[in-house]
């Protein structure tokens, strides 16, 4: 695995959160997962969504990574990617509201 590789993940990962209901869909977040009951559907709490949605990515996103690599994802890499997730959040809990 190169830098042009880690990028590309990257640019992925930015791709796939630009592209919410896709990513909903595909991670099937109201089905399998259904994000509002994990969450107990709190008043307002949005930190616990904020860490319930994170946690979810982090590991699809961990899961895709060691598929595609035969790795394990480094820091520096789940750092970048965790930033583009808290970036969008306000997007991501608009969709899910």
């Amino acid at each position: 695995m190169n830098s042009e590789e880690i990028e590309n993940f990257i640019q992925d990962v930015r791709s796939d959160i630009g592209n919410l209901d896709g990513l909903i869909n595909y991670y099937d977040f109201l089905g399998n997962h259904n994000i509002r009951t994990i969450i107990f559907n709190p008043e307002n709490d949005r930190s616990f969504f904020e860490g319930a949605v994170v946690a979810i990515l982090d590991q699809r996103y961990r899961e895709f990574f060691r598929s595609k690599f035969n790795v394990e994802m480094d820091e520096i890499v789940r750092l970048d990617m965790l930033e583009i997730i808290r970036a969008n959040m306000s997007n991501i809990e608009k969709r899910l509201d």
